[in-house]
């Protein structure tokens, strides 16, 4: 009896290790090569632009955007036009949406309100949420994509006072 039990375990066992070892490798291999190659953490390079003329309207910023099996994402941004501890990290979810392109989405907490200032290319921020909609292409390769972004300013209401545009490159980290 105890031989059975121990059979069973040691079986169980494996089991775990092999599944732990594997890690994502094996996860990816379920998704397959094209859901997978969005996974990972990618350092990006980001420019708000006027929505029609595609004109920059503010120096390219730094942010960092973590992609996890399954469709979940994290975002952090160094937005200088954000004041200090204004805005929390983005949270939300992306898909595949075939060949080489991807959708995804994140909401960030704008914690505090600010008033315009012309210096820091601050629009003036209410206290709300800051939603992130981008299209992610991979144009070459696996290591670099490029994105178009819409983006909103909601305050704690709800209510949309501002709409945007960005685009972005990104380099897996």
């Amino acid at each position: 009896m105890q031989s059975s039990i121990l059979k069973a375990l040691s079986g169980l066992m494996l089991g775990l290790v092999v599944m732990l070892a594997s890690g994502r490798p094996a996860a990816a291999a379920e998704l397959g090569d094209r859901e997978a190659r969005l996974v990972g953490t990618w350092r990006v390079q980001v420019t708000l632009v006027d929505c029609q003329s595609g004109v920059p309207l503010s120096p390219p910023f730094s942010s960092l955007l973590t992609f996890a099996l399954g469709g979940t994402m994290t975002e952090d941004t160094s937005n200088p036009a954000f004041g200090p501890g204004q805005r929390g990290a983005g949270q939300g979810t992306w898909t595949h949406q075939g060949d080489h392109t991807y959708g995804a989405r994140d909401v960030a907490f704008i914690l505090y309100t600010t008033p315009p200032d012309p210096q820091t290319h601050n629009p003036g921020f209410e206290a709300g949420e800051q939603t992130i909609t981008q299209t992610i292409t991979f144009p070459d390769g696996r290591d670099a994509w490029t994105s178009k972004a819409t983006v909103e300013f909601a305050d704690t209401t709800g209510t949309v006072y501002r709409q945007g545009c960005a685009l972005a490159s990104a380099q897996r980290f």
